[in-house]
């Protein structure tokens, strides 16, 4: 389900991810950045009518997720979007993840996992491709 409208750049997320998605989008917001958050909901199946029409809509993707990236949800959900809406995007996907790394000690999963500033940082760099 789309969870905030926008017309710059979609952001992808699901689970615990869709609140730093939403806080990403609120401060992006407030530098005149118009974010489109899509919650997935469901990762078997996954609502790619829904996705694409964002990605129709916007252009550029960011994909985040908890997870790393590497052969991953958000590696097969970046992969769908390019084959299935190639001819509309304006910027590669980007996927923002935890690091390639064993999962950390607790006292430093704050450092591992993804915040609003790698999301942020991602919607910058697809808006200046």
């Amino acid at each position: 389900r789309v969870l905030r409208e926008g017309n710059q750049v979609t952001v992808i997320a699901y689970g615990p991810m869709v609140t730093t998605a939403m806080q990403a989008a609120e401060i992006a917001q407030e530098e005149g950045v118009s974010i489109e958050v899509v919650d997935l909901r469901s990762l078997s199946p996954i609502d790619m009518a829904t996705v694409l029409d964002s990605v129709r809509s916007t252009n550029r993707v960011v994909v985040a997720a908890e997870a790393p990236t590497f052969v991953s949800v958000a590696s097969e959900l970046a992969a769908s979007i390019t084959e299935q809406a190639f001819y509309h995007l304006e910027a590669p996907v980007i996927r923002v993840g935890s690091f390639d790394t064993p999962y950390p000690p607790a006292k430093l999963e704050d450092s591992y996992l993804p915040d609003a500033d790698r999301i942020l940082d991602a919607v910058d760099r697809v808006l200046a491709y």
